[in-house]
Formats: structure tokens, sequence, C-alpha cells
């Protein structure tokens, strides 16, 4: 039966991909697609028909077994030697007791290209014997018939067991082999299940893992389940814990700061991503809000790790640059990219380690200092084959409450007491008035139109589908894996596909390991046709609906001039677009060969090519071109950027342990990578009326412009040497030292050491607390080190030149100018850490916590300093001041009930953090980059003694109730109402003065439950809507809508306590003022989520399923925050509920 069934399965695949294939080539009607949409479907095509040729050829792999032919030609031959032959050639094992097959002998057989099961039956048919199929084994037993023509199949029973550590986690891949027989052997599924035959009773197997002690087990069927418990080895002891994602250390003994999460964990906090995911499991791991981009699909986060290393706001990275602040991506051991890992299947994630300190992360030298984050997927496990398919449905509802807008009676009388429809100039009076009375008229009838709905679905809808497939033995094994994810997000027509193929081979033979894993993925990304969310919030509401018109409204204003107000849904009805696409192909390599007991030398290599395209048209009919000539209406832009890249390393690792007291971990390594990328871009204008952005429509290039194309090489190359030691699992010490050379360097400073030096004491393993076995763990470490940061540009050190437009070509050919000014001197940023911290676990690891204290001093910093006009160049790098960030996190962990067999856990847990930042010597450096951010009324200054994130505002008093003005503090103890002879200061600060998160998890027998809180408290935000939307309304920006408090918290009549001045309309803006600094508290419901396993219900036997889990999430479920303020300007927030479906196979 079996093998009928993964045939049938298999041709199933194989008809529904040639069929699929033939209605996209028979299909009569054809449709008319992009260029991009034409590739995107052939490439799927192209990887449906892969995938589904690679799943059958793992399906025939695992069904050769089922359907093998047997050829034995035997004379006088004993039962028991026929039976070992068919074993070897079909790929079973048997089962069956010695002293029954041994007494039949003097057989004869003769079997030619014989099936299996047809051999089997010829073989039995005359001995009284039975079988029963059992996954790859067949059991063989005397028969309580006699004389039967055909030996009977009897039915399937088992004996159910579970394999599992001390802590009650389930051992997945654990080998049980038969003490008599060790090639009668199997090996637990997920979370640890296993099943052996009922012949299998009363015998003796054992039991072993990677890391652990065997343990030995009678199959009594009476002790049903058996519960196999594994306790990790004296020498093995929370051994490889720690994955820096170059090497692993011993937890116990390492010194370094570091959290670790399994899949699992990230799994029940949400199932979208593992950024997500991390903000709320670990308080270092901090997800600035991105209050531009809200929701978007497409949009990229902004993560820092306990603080800034750079100066935020500036650019110091070129066209092929990162965030400065950023961390650092590893994926299975090479760096990789935040796209890369936002567009990660979480599924697919085995563990992710944070590194945070200088002891974890200075083996990454120049990449570190903002931390790094550690990724591995699952890699094959061997056994029979196993499929495993996920998929995760996620719906997502704009939240709107954060907008607080007028409707159209409000907003029409705010006009009127605004004075928008008050003019001196008598011939324009007679028009205001019947512009005001169609108003009132309009909104008398009941016209109040809610826009905000108008660009967005009900509810955003992702869906992710993945399927992994592994297996092999020992020698060789496998997996591949698919994932495609489709997300439409909240706004209309915007949405983002990506998807992930992956292959990975494991080869072992003797002491050599060759381990491949080879990717391809891909995304294309649109944004809404519908424009800026902003627009729709600040649409008059007494406007009607309509598509046809390009303007909601030509009138004048109260200064005599018109003033025209576009509708948005005419813009959004035109054939718009800002789309882009990527595909990656990548591959890495590793080989390992142990050379003794002590060394081992690993080789890696990895080799990436990438193609990415962006393209961006705007209809001819669009109020963009509203006064310009046809043969410039309509414009197009394409940029194309390729990418390649290389990364060679090699390590020698030494493990010795002396005399049982000296435990050893050496390691060196070398890398060399290089990184090339290349850009063009083109900008056409000029389209005829119904184009659909075809750049062979263009009338010509942008006015003044040419193509333009840039080249990028990057190359760096470094040594490493680290090494950990304990001394009798007590005393810790550990040192690394690794010099980095790279071109984004100074030609003068092209090679910089880092280093780091940490030690350690565990003091539960000394005799005087041994006495106390409620003290599980207490260990106090502390560490020292300086890292670097390449995040900013590749070029710094050398001069750059560009190629002049067409205006400077003449008949000698093309000019060049001066881009930027090379700094051979300039010196990298160079950060020192320091991180104290204890880490302890009391009365059988029910109470488990950590807290570091930690000091980070970027010394120096490079910054992009304004430049003589001289020079011909506005900017360039220069190193100036220093940035120290001191904080201090913490983690408790409590379990307020757990079973002994772990039927039932209730745990609570929460996490605290809180840091400051502070400039240090700055002088007067950036004295003119501080008269820029003035000029520009921005809230940034670079000044000593304050932070990266505070903001600058003129220091105001309040509005005095008599007059209605505002009263400023002029920084000598005396007050004005001139904001000219007021004071900018430090006015507040962006980060809170903590931020922690409170959760509990429940389970019980299959059933979990989990709900995760954050409180986030003292942090100052400068509320722009009070600043835009209820003061400095302007004689243009009268017609859009404004906040509520603009009309109903302004200042009247004389003796009114206010907190914004009086009704009016403006000429310019105001500067800003810490009137419009609030103070935010902010309570939020991060996650909450409610599952169920399923696992050896009959039902789930009968399908062929291992076990079923179904878990549904809320994300983002609620917030409640003590400032009102729009949150999202460009695109809205969202709130998420989510179902995880999870079946393996």
């Amino acid at each position: 039966m079996k093998i009928t069934l993964k045939k049938r399965y298999a041709k199933g695949l194989a008809v529904a991909a040639f069929s699929r294939t033939g209605r996209c080539m028979m299909t009569p009607k054809k449709q008319t697609r992009t260029p991009f949409q034409s590739a995107l479907r052939s490439t799927l095509m192209k990887l449906n028909l892969i995938a589904s040729l690679l799943v059958i050829g793992l399906l025939q792999v695992h069904g050769n077994s089922y359907g093998q032919n047997i050829k034995i030609k035997r004379q006088n031959a004993s039962f028991e030697g026929i039976l070992k032959e068919m074993e070897k050639q079909s790929g079973y094992m048997f089962f069956y007791k010695k002293a029954e097959v041994s007494t039949v002998k003097n057989l004869q057989v003769d079997f030619n290209n014989t099936p299996f099961k047809t051999a089997l039956n010829e073989l039995l048919k005359d001995n009284n014997f039975e079988y029963d199929f059992f996954d790859q084994a067949v059991v063989i037993k005397k028969s309580e018939k006699s004389n039967t023509s055909e030996p009977t199949v009897v039915k399937q029973q088992r004996i159910l067991g579970r394999v599992m550590d001390k802590d009650g986690k389930g051992i997945s891949g654990a080998s049980i082999r038969m003490k008599s027989d060790p090639q009668a052997a199997t090996s637990s599924g997920e979370d640890g299940d296993f099943s052996l035959p009922v012949t299998a009773s009363n015998k003796t197997f054992i039991v072993s893992y990677v890391g652990y002690g065997t343990v030995e087990f009678v199959a009594d069927p009476k002790k049903e389940p058996i519960k196999v418990v594994l306790v990790k080895t004296d020498q093995e002891l929370e051994a490889i814990v720690v994955s820096t994602g170059l090497v692993t250390r011993n937890k116990e003994s390492f010194t370094g700061a570091t959290a670790s999460f399994t899949g699992a964990e990230l799994k029940q906090v949400g199932n979208t991503n593992v950024i997500q995911t991390l903000k709320t499991l670990d308080p270092s791991f901090i997800l600035m809000e991105n209050n531009l981009m809200g929701s978007n699909p497409n949009g990229l986060p902004q993560i820092e790790i306990r603080g800034k290393t750079s100066i935020p706001g500036q650019s110091m990275n070129d066209l092929y640059g990162m965030d400065p602040n950023q961390p650092l991506f590893i994926l299975n051991g090479f760096e990789t990219t935040l796209r890369t890992v936002v567009d990660l299947d979480i599924n697919r994630i085995l563990s992710v380690t944070i590194l945070k300190d200088a002891a974890s992360t200075a083996m990454y030298g120049a990449r570190a200092s903002n931390g790094v984050i550690v990724i591995q997927t699952i890699r094959p496990t061997p056994g029979p084959l196993r499929i495993t398919y996920n998929n995760d449905m996620n719906f997502e509802v704009p939240d709107l409450s954060v907008y607080n807008m007028m409707n159209a009676a409000e907003k029409l009388e705010f006009e009127r007491l605004a004075g928008r429809y008050h003019t001196s100039n008598l011939t324009w009076k007679l028009t205001l008035d019947e512009l005001y009375n169609k108003h009132l008229t309009d909104v008398m009838r009941g016209v109040d139109t809610y826009w905000l709905k108008e660009p967005l679905r009900d509810f955003g809808f992702t869906n992710n589908s993945s399927i992994y497939v592994d297996g092999g033995a020992e020698a060789f094994s496998y997996g591949a894996s698919f994932n495609y994810k489709r997300q439409n997000g909240v706004m209309k027509e915007s949405n983002r596909d990506s998807w992930t193929g992956t292959v990975s081979l494991i080869y072992k033979k003797d002491n050599f390991t060759f381990d491949n894993e080879t990717f391809i993925r891909g995304y294309q990304g649109q944004e809404s046709p519908y424009g800026a969310f902003s627009t729709w919030v600040n649409t008059n509401p007494y406007f009607e609906k309509n598509t046809t018109d390009p303007f909601l409204e030509r009138a004048i204003n109260s200064q005599n001039s018109y003033v025209y107000t576009l509708n948005p849904m005419y813009e959004a009805s035109l054939y718009s677009y800002d789309r882009n696409k990527n595909v990656e192909i990548q591959n890495n390599m590793r080989f390992t060969y142990k050379i003794n007991d002590r060394f081992n030398w690993i080789t890696g290599l990895q080799v990436m090519k990438g193609f990415t395209t962006s393209e961006l048209f705007r209809d001819p009919r669009s109020n963009d071109f509203v006064n310009v000539i046809e043969t410039q209406k309509g414009t197009y832009r394409q940029g194309k950027v390729d990418n390649d890249s290389y990364n060679f390393n090699t390590m020698l690792t030494y493990n010795h342990i002396i005399a049982q007291l000296h435990s050893i971990t050496a390691n060196f390594r070398v890398e060399a990578a290089q990184r090339k990328s290349g850009s063009f871009v083109t900008d056409l204008e000029g389209f005829p009326i119904g184009s659909d952005g075809n750049p062979r429509y263009a009338y010509s290039y942008k006015n003044n412009s040419s193509p333009s194309a840039a080249k990028n090489t990057y190359r760096t190359l470094n040594g490493l040497f680290a090494v950990n030691y304990a001394y009798n699992s007590r005393y810790l010490f550990d040192f690394s030292y690794r010099v980095d050379g790279s071109t984004a360097y100074g030609s003068e400073n092209q090679y910089s050491p880092f280093w780091s030096t940490g030690i350690g004491w565990n003091l539960h393993q000394e005799d005087f607390l041994k006495e106390h076995p409620w003290i599980n763990k207490l260990k106090l470490s502390a560490n020292v080190g300086i890292t670097g940061n390449q995040n900013y540009g590749s070029v710094s050190s050398f001069r750059t030149y560009d190629y002049g437009s067409n205006s400077y070509y003449n008949s000698f050919g093309n000019t060049i100018a001066l881009s930027s000014i090379g700094f051979p001197d300039l010196k990298p940023q160079a950060t020192k850490q320091y991180n104290f911290a204890a880490d302890f676990s009391l009365f059988n690891k029910r109470f488990n916590a950590w807290v570091n204290y930690y000091i980070k001093d970027t010394d120096p910093l490079v910054v992009s300093s304004n430049r003589p006009s001289s020079t011909g160049v506005p900017r360039s790098p220069i190193n100036a001041g220093n940035l120290v960030v001191k904080g201090i996190e913490a983690r408790v962990d409590y379990t307020i009930k757990q079973n002994e067999d772990r039927s039932f856990v209730w745990k609570v847990n929460a996490t605290a953090n809180h840091y400051k930042d502070q400039y240090r010597n700055f002088g007067g450096a950036l004295a003119a980059l501080n008269g820029e951010e003035a000029l520009n009324k921005t809230l940034i200054r670079y000044a000593d003694g304050n932070s990266s994130t505070a903001i600058w505002a003129k220091k105001s008093m309040g509005i005095d109730p008599l007059t209605g003005r505002e009263v400023f503090f002029t920084g000598e103890g005396q007050y004005t109402f001139d904001p000219t002879k007021a004071e900018v200061m430090n006015v507040g600060n962006t980060i809170p003065n903590f931020e922690s998160v409170f959760s509990t998890s429940v389970y019980y027998k299959g059933f979990n439950f989990g709900v995760y809180f954050r409180w986030r408290n003292g942090a100052d935000i400068f509320n722009t809507a009070l600043y835009d939307k209820v003061e400095n309304i302007s004689f243009t920006n009268i017609v859009r809508n404004q906040d509520k408090r603009a009309l109903y918290d302004r200042w009247k009549n004389p003796g009114d306590i206010a907190s914004f001045v009086s009704i009016r309309q403006t000429n310019s803006l105001s500067d800003p003022s810490s009137r419009f600094v609030q103070r935010e508290n902010v309570l939020s419901g991060e996650s909450l989520n409610f599952g169920y396993t399923f696992s050896q219900q009959a039902w789930l036997q009968a399908l062929k399923v291992k076990s079923l889990n179904v878990t549904g999430y809320l994300n983002e479920f609620f917030r409640a925050s003590t400032v009102l303020r729009e949150r999202g300007i460009s695109y809205p927030f969202a709130r998420s509920g989510s179902l995880s479906i999870r079946a393996s196979f």
C-alpha cells in the first residue's frame, strides 16, 4: 500500500505540473503583461517544475526501497542467510527471533529481478511465517495458522516512546538501535517521538545523541509510552550552546554577553518575521519606530543593539553603503543583508543568537560595533524521508484611531474663525462669501467624506506557504525547501511577493565532511498608486468623492490668490506605478576535516550574484504636470543594480582538556572578501496619453540629464586568533585579536587591530556553594575590547570624480568633476566596549535571571562635515569627537508550575532596558553643521555633553493667558514674546527612561498560550501633528483638513488657559519650541498566541501525519499612549492577527 500511495502522489505532482504548463501555453486569449510580469511568471513556472521534479526524485529515492527487485539464486541455503541477502538488496531491515529461523535450512530460491514483496511471499509461504511492515523494517514471526498458501500480513502494532533531555524537551534525531543487532535501528522524530514494532517487545535498545550520554532501555509494552531521558556528558555539558557564526563556545566558560532563541521560541511570539519577534524577546534589540513608513510591506526596519555608534542623520554611506547603526547579520556562517533576513521564512530558523559586547563580537572586528545577529537554519537530519509543510496566514487592519481629524462641520467652522473667507478686497469679498455658502450648503445636506478609508483595503492579507523535505543516511543527508510569501498591505495595490528555494547536501566520510547549501531567492514589490496616506488624511471632508476631475476645488484664499485642491481619487485612477524586483543566487560551501581529536580544519566559500531593477512611472495626466509643456508630461525612471560577491575563509581549531582541569579552545582564522556593485539609472520624459510606461514611447531623456552609471568594488582582508580557557569549570578567560584591512579605511591606515579579553567566575562550581543545592548557577563575568564599524561608505580615503552631463560635452570629449575629496589619514571608527554581567539560576532552575551593565565609547567618530566652496565639494568625511553609551539590561524567568512529565508548565518572565548616550570632544569642529541645522529649523544639534537623540528647540514657558502670545525663555533668566531672542536648547530626549516587556506562557497537554506586554516610560517626542495641524496653518494649507485641537484647544479670550495660540493663518512656519515636545508613556500588547499540537491521535496516523500544530496570534493588538499623535505618515500602522498551521509527515 505504501508503494502505491507514494507512486500516485509522485505521479499526481508530475501531472499537475504538466497540466499547469499546458494551460499557460494553450490559453486562447492573450493577456497583456509587463515584461517583468512575464519574466516572473516564467520564472515561477520553472521553479514549480523544478520543485515538482525535485520532490518526485526524493520520493523515488525513498520509494525505491519499497519497489526494489530482488535477484538471488541459492542452493541449500539457510533461511537466515537469504533474509540477510534480501536485507542488503532491498534497503529494509529484518526483525526476527534467531531461534525461530535458524532451524529452517536447505532452501532453494531463484529470484531474478523479482519484486520485493513477491519474493518475500514466495520465501515465507511454505515455512509457516507471517510478516508486517514497519517503516523501513520487516518483522517476521511464526504464524498462528499453518499450511496457508500465502503468509499473513498482520496489522501493524507499535510501542510508542519519547526521547527528551532532563528539562523535558524532545530531542529530534536521536539514534535508537537494538543492542543485540545494531543494524536494527531507527531515530526519534520531531519532538523526540519514536515507535517500535510490537515484535521488539522486551528487547534492549541503546539511545545515543551527540553531546549526550548513551542510555539503555527495555521495550516493555506495559510501560508505554516509554520515556528516555538523555543527560549531557560532563565534558559536553552546556557545550556548543553559543554560536558566534565563526566559532562555537561552551556557554559555561564563555565570558561574552549573548542571547539565544530557538525557532520554537520565536514562533511563540509571532509568525511574520524574525525581526518583529526579536524586539519582544531581548531588551537590547531595539526596533526603531518608522513613523514615515508605518506598516508598509516594502519598508525596511531600522534596528539598533545597545544604542548608536555613529551620528544619526549623517549619510556617510555611498550608493552601496548601509545604515551606520545597523547590526551585522550572519546567516549560516556568512554575512547577509537585512532584506534577506526580513524575507527569511521563520519556519526555517533553527536558532538566533544576539552577540552584544566586545567578547562576543570582536571576532568580527571592523564590522562588530553595532552587535551581530547570528541565524542558523534547519539542517538536514539523517533518517527516513520527512516532509514538513507550514502555512502562515496574517490579517492586518489599519489603525486609524491615531488620526484626530475634523469632520466637515468642524472644519468649516475652523476656516471661518481663521478668516479664510474674509478679505478687505471688496472685489473678492462676494466670491469668498459665495464659496463659504457653497461649503455650508454641502455640509448642511450631509456631505462629510471620510477620506481615510478610500486608499485602504478592508484588511491586508499575507500568506506564506513553505515545504521542507529532508532525510538520508549518516554518510549522505539531504534537504530541500521552498517557500512563497504573498503580502498585500493595508493600502490598496500595495504588495510584496518573495520566494526562496534551498537545496542542502551533507556528505561525510571518515574524518571529512562536505556541506553545501544553494539558495535562489527573489522578490517583487509595488507601492500603492494611491500615494502617501497623508494626502488622504489632509483632504477636506466637505468635498464629495469623484474620479474624473483633477481638482476638488479651484478657489481664491483670503490673500486673493488662487489655491488648487488636488483630487487624490483622480490621481489614484491614473496608470502610475512604483515597483521593484530582485533575483539572487547564492552558494555556501564548507569543508571540515578532523585531523585528530584535538585539531579540526574548516574552509568555507560563499559566492553570490544578484540583480535588482526598479521602475517609477508617472502618468502624463498627473497633476504633477499641470504647468508643464506637453513634451515633458509623464516621467519614467529605471534603475538597475548588479552585485556579486565572494567570501573565502579557512580556520584551524584546537580543543583539548588537560588532566580534567584545563579546558582550552583556540581558533586561528583568515578571511578574504570582495563585493562589487554596479548601477545604471535612466530618466525619461514626455509620454503620450494612455501610455503604460514603455520607455519606447518616451519623447526624450529628462531635460538636461543623461543616463548615469556607477561601479564600486569593496574588499576586506582579516586574520583572527581567539582562545577560550577554563580551569576546573570555575575560572574563565577569553581573548581574541583580529586585524582588518579594508578599502573603507584611509590609505595610510588600511589595517586596523581589534581585540577583546574577558574573565569569569563560576561561583556555583566552588565547594562553598555546592553545599547549597538550591543554587544551580551563579556566574560573574567582565570583558573589554575594541570593535569597528564599516557600515559607512567605501571610498572615503580616495578622491572620486563624476563624468559631466551633456552640457559639459564638447568636441574633445566629456568632462570630469571632483565629487569627493580623499582623506588618506582618515581613521576608522573604533568602539571600546565594557561589559559586566551576572547570570544565575536558582531553585532547580525554576528561577533564572541575568543582568548586564555596559559602556560603549566610539572614538573617533566619522562625520560628514561642510567644506569651503573653494574645494569644489559641499561635504567630506572628517574625524571629530566621540559618542559614549551607558546602559543596563536584565531578564528574569520564573517557572510557577511544572509537572514532572512537563504535561503542565506555567512560566512568567520580564525584560528591562535603560540606556543613555552623550557626545564628547566636538569642540567647535561642527559649528558650520550646527548652523545649517538651525537654518533648516531641524531638531538636531551636535554639542558636547548632549545626547545624539536630544530634541533641540526654543524653550517655551507656555501661552500668556492675557494676550494669547507665546512666552519664551532667553537663557539668561529672562522671558520674552520675541522668538528671535529665545535660546535654542536641549528640551527633551527620544530615548525612554526605561523599557520593559512582561509575558506569561502556559503549556498543558499540547495546548499552549502566551501573552506579551510592553511598557515604554519617559520618552519625549516632538508632536508634528501639533506643530503642523494645530498651529502653523498657512494661507495655502488652510484648504487641508486639520487636527481637532486646532478648533477646540486654542486661546480665544483673555484669561483662557490654553496650550496653543489663537486661531489664525500664517505666512511662515514658527521656530519649533518646547510646547510641541511631550512626554510619552506607552503600554502596548505586542503578542497574544494560543494553539494546540495534535500528535499520536488515530486520525493523524490514518492520514500518515506525525504531528499537526495550529496556532493563532494577535500582534500589536492594543496600544495606550499618554500622547495623541499621528503614527504613519506615508503609510498607516496596522494591527494584525495570524494563523499558523504546521504538519509533519
